[in-house]
């Protein structure tokens, strides 16, 4: 029986369901904000600028979290594998060699998990900012706003 069956089941509807909310937000960004006012025909200057202002807080926030779960992760990994480290320091006399590949192969597996992890985060880092920016001058050249702005 494959107990990573349904996890990875999950994980997998997850990852499409983020995917789906994504291409919605970029054929309408403004949609989920419009809808907390009630769909207006016109706006007012100030509803077009709290519109602004929450569509780029919502992103931010977003980037934020991911950062911040890339971060998580990767702090996680770390510590498992000086946890591995630790414990392999403690044993290295009494292990087989079978014991002692294993732990290599753990390591390498783990650094390599790290690794990736880190670049995951220095590039979320670097574009960041970018996808924010881009959001912004989407949001002044949307037809619904640009006369605000």
């Amino acid at each position: 029986m494959d107990i990573s069956g349904p996890s990875k089941d999950n994980k997998e509807r997850q990852q499409l369901e983020e995917k789906k909310r994504r291409e919605e937000m970029e054929l309408d960004y403004l949609a989920p904000f419009l809808a907390q006012i009630g769909d207006p025909e016109k706006l007012t200057r100030q509803e077009a600028m709290k519109l602004k202002e929450d569509c780029l807080s919502d992103l931010k926030q977003r980037l934020i979290d991911k950062a911040n779960l890339i971060q998580s992760r990767f702090e996680k990994e770390t510590a498992e594998l000086q946890k591995k480290q630790q414990w392999y320091q403690q044993n290295q006399v009494n292990m087989q060699k079978d014991d002692e590949e294993e732990y290599m192969e753990y390591c390498s597996e783990a650094m390599f998990r790290i690794n990736i992890l880190q670049l995951r985060l220095n590039r979320h880092k670097e574009m960041a900012p970018m996808k924010y920016m881009a959001l912004e001058q989407k949001l002044r050249t949307d037809g619904r706003l640009s006369e605000f702005f």
